[in-house]
């Protein structure tokens, strides 16, 4: 299977607003776009694990994935009109459930994700005048117990487990260019 995620240039380890959907960011003057899988691979996130299983966030995980096991997701994000990087692949991946969200919460407060986040200096050049606005939202999003969300609703930010990732350096190019929504999943 084959999920579209946000594009990234700096391996998913901050936030960068390459794409124009996921969680607006506005200031009246200038707008970013936040996607909260843009921490995916931040060295946090790669270190940590909750029962063994390693967490990410997947936009087509928002929607009730649950007793669903993909044993093998192609991960992609359109970089230019019909250009597409396929940049990861996820093995034995699954979805968070809610019950299991204030564990992972109390787990990432201990290992310093959230000061993480607020002291990103990439986030933070990135975004400017836009960064404590969307250092709020992420904060929001991590305060809060929801797995599924709709388009705009806030949801907790992590979404899937998955046993272990294959990192494509370089990129692969490929012929995956019609395939353009983030909240589906390709077969």
């Amino acid at each position: 299977m084959k999920a579209k995620t946000y594009k990234s240039t700096n391996g998913f380890t901050a936030p960068q607003s390459l794409s124009d959907f996921g969680i607006e960011v506005s200031n009246g003057k200038e707008t970013k776009h936040l996607g909260l899988e843009e921490f995916n691979f931040c060295p946090i996130l790669q270190e940590y694990s909750f029962k063994g299983k390693n967490t990410a966030f997947l936009p087509c995980f928002s929607i009730d994935r649950a007793g669903m096991l993909i044993e093998k997701l192609e991960l992609f994000y359109l970089y230019a009109p019909k250009v597409t990087f396929h940049y990861a692949t996820l093995y034995g991946v699954t979805q968070i459930q809610t019950s299991e969200i204030t564990a992972i919460r109390k787990d990432l407060i201990s290992v310093g994700l959230p000061a993480f986040v607020r002291n990103s200096i990439d986030f933070q050049n990135n975004y400017g005048p836009l960064f404590q606005p969307a250092v709020e939202i992420w904060n929001t999003c991590f305060n809060t117990d929801v797995i599924i969300a709709g388009d705009r609703d806030d949801r907790f930010i992590l979404n899937t487990f998955y046993e272990r990732v294959e990192h494509h350096n370089p990129k692969r190019q490929v012929d995956w260019a019609n395939l353009m929504f983030a909240n589906n999943l390709y077969n």
